[in-house]
C-alpha cells in the first residue's frame, strides 16, 4: 500500500489481542492504542457498553486516529450506533479481513471471491442503513458518506448475480484442470492450514520454487501449484488461503472453489506453526479441524509440524499435543527455513502414492452408479471413466481401500476386469 499508514486504535473485550494486532499490520494500519473493556459478551446495543462509548468519546478527543478497529464482529444495529455516537469510521475483524484480502487479491478468482465475501458482509449493514434513514438517522461512514443506500443495495443483489455466474464458470475450468492433471498422472496434494503456518515457505523448499514469501497475514488467496522436487513421483503441489478462526460461514463459502482444491487433494498436507504457544497451537488446530473435517479423511492428511527452528521447547511434547487435538496418524516435525526433516517429509509423501492399487471396474448405469463415481473422485484417484451402457472405470486408490471398492461395486451389480498392486 502506498502512503502515509492509517492510524486506528484496537477496541477490545479481552486482553487476548495479538492476532487483530497482526491484522492490522497486514491491513497496514499504525496502532496508536489498545482499549480493553473486560466483559464476558457483546453488548447488544454498542458492543462495549454506553458508559464506554462515553469514555471512547472523550479519549478520541485527546488522541486522534483515523479508525476503531474493534476485536469482534460487530452487528449492523451496533457499527450504525458506534459511527453515529463517535463519528469515527468502525471497523470490526470481519471487514478487517477483507480489507486485507482485497488488498492481496491478484488473480480474477480470487478478486470476484472477495467482492462477493464483502458484499455479502455488507447487505445486512445495508438494510440497517435503509431502516434508519427512512426513520430520519444518517447512514455511517462504511461506503464513504450519504447517499442512496436503497439504490446501492438493488444493485449489490443484481452484481451478486454476475459473479455467482463468473465463480461458477471458473469452478468448472479449475475442476477441468484437475482431471486433466490426474489424467497425465499426477497426485495432487495441497497445502491446508492456519494463515501465518509458513506453507507458501515450505511449497518453495519442497519445489525448489523462489516466490516471494510476504510474513504479513493472508499472503496467498489464490491457489498457486508446483511440482515438488527430490521424487520420481509425478506429483504437484497446491499452495492455498491460510484459516482464520472464527469466520463467518459467508466466508469459507465464498472461497469455496479455493478450498475446494484442499478438498478434492490425493493428499491434504495440514500445517502447523510449532513455535506458537500450546494453547495457540491448539486454537489454531482446533480452527483448522473445523473446516477441513469430515470431508477430509484423515488417512490422506499428514500434519506437518513447521517451523521448528524456532521451537524454544520439547519437540516430543508439541507432537503429543498434535495427537490430542488430531487423530492423524502421521506427523512430520520440518522448518522451512533450515531444510530440518524436509527429506523425511518428502519420503512420506512419495510413499502415500507408491502403496497403491490400479483397480479397473465395471458398474451398471443407473443412478446409484453416479454415486459411487463421485466417492470415487473424492477419496481416490480416478485415471479414467468411459460412459456408455456400463460405466468403465480405471481407478487409483490405497490399498486399505481396495476392498471397500470392490464390495460396493459388487453390491450394485458390478464387477472387478483387473486389478494391479
Amino acid at each position: 500500500m502506498i502512503g502515509k499508514r492509517r492510524t486506528a486504535a484496537i477496541v477490545s473485550l479481552n486482553g487476548d489481542v495479538k492476532e487483530i494486532e497482526d491484522l492490522a499490520d497486514s491491513a497496514d494500519f499504525e496502532v496508536l492504542c489498545e482499549l480493553v473493556q473486560r466483559r464476558t459478551y457483546p453488548d447488544p446495543s454498542t458492543f462495549v457498553g454506553k458508559g464506554k462509548v462515553n469514555d471512547l468519546k472523550e479519549i478520541l478527543e485527546m488522541r486522534h486516529v483515523d479508525v476503531l478497529l474493534f476485536n469482534g464482529d460487530l452487528k449492523p444495529s451496533q457499527h450504525f450506533s458506534l459511527e453515529k455516537n463517535l463519528r469515527i469510521e468502525c471497523i470490526d475483524r470481519v471487514r478487517l479481513v477483507l480489507n486485507i484480502f482485497k488488498e492481496r487479491a491478484k488473480t480474477a478468482e480470487s478478486k470476484l471471491q472477495v467482492e462477493r465475501a464483502t458484499l455479502k458482509y455488507e447487505i445486512p449493514f445495508l438494510r440497517e442503513w435503509i431502516h434508519n434513514a427512512k426513520a430520519g438517522e444518517h447512514p455511517g461512514f462504511l461506503a464513504g458518506g450519504e447517499y442512496a443506500v436503497d439504490i446501492y443495495y438493488d444493485l449489490v443483489r443484481k452484481r451478486m448475480n454476475v459473479i455467482e455466474g463468473e465463480l461458477s464458470r471458473l469452478g468448472r475450468g479449475q475442476e477441468l484442470r484437475r482431471e486433466q492433471r490426474r489424467k497425465k498422472g499426477f497426485n495432487l496434494v495441497c497445502f491446508a492450514g492456519y494463515t501465518n503456518a509458513g506453507k507458501s515457505s515450505l511449497l518453495n523448499t519442497l519445489a525448489n520454487d523462489a516466490a516471494t514469501v510476504d510474513k504479513k497475514m493472508f499472503s496467498t488467496l489464490s491457489a498457486r501449484t508446483r511440482r515438488i522436487g527430490g521424487t520420481h513421483n509425478e506429483i504437484l503441489l497446491t499452495d492455498t488461503i491460510g484459516f482464520l478462526e472464527d469466520l463467518p460461514y459467508f466466508m469459507i463459502e465464498s472461497f469455496k472453489y479455493t478450498i475446494d482444491e484442499i478438498l478434492s487433494a490425493d493428499l491434504v498436507l495440514l500445517v502447523i506453526d510449532s513455535s506458537d504457544s500450546d494453547d495457540e497451537m491448539r486454537r489454531k488446530m482446533n480452527a483448522s479441524i473445523q473446516i477441513l473435517f469430515p470431508e477430509v479423511d484423515a488417512s490422506r492428511m499428514i500434519i506437518v509440524l513447521n517451523k521448528t527452528d524456532l521451537l524454544d521447547s520439547d519437540l516430543e511434547k508439541k507432537i503429543q499435543l498434535v495427537r490430542e487435538v488430531a487423530s492423524c496418524n502421521e506427523i512430520v516435525p520440518v522448518s522451512a527455513v533450515s531444510k530440518q526433516g524436509i527429506g523425511n517429509l518428502i519420503g512420506l509423501i512419495a510413499s502415500h502414492f507408491y502403496d497403491r492399487c490400479e483397480i479397473e471396474l465395471v458398474l451398471p448405469n443407473v443412478p446409484d452408479a453416479g454415486r459411487i463415481v463421485a466417492w470415487l473422485y473424492e477419496t481416490e484417484t480416478i485415471q479414467r471413466i468411459d460412459y456408455g451402457d456400463e460405466v468403465r472405470l480405471s481407478v487409483s486408490c490405497r490399498e486399505e481401500s481396495k476392498d471397500r471398492i470392490v464390495e460396493r461395486t459388487k453390491g450394485l451389480g458390478g464387477r472387478v476386469v483387473n486389478s494391479f498392486g
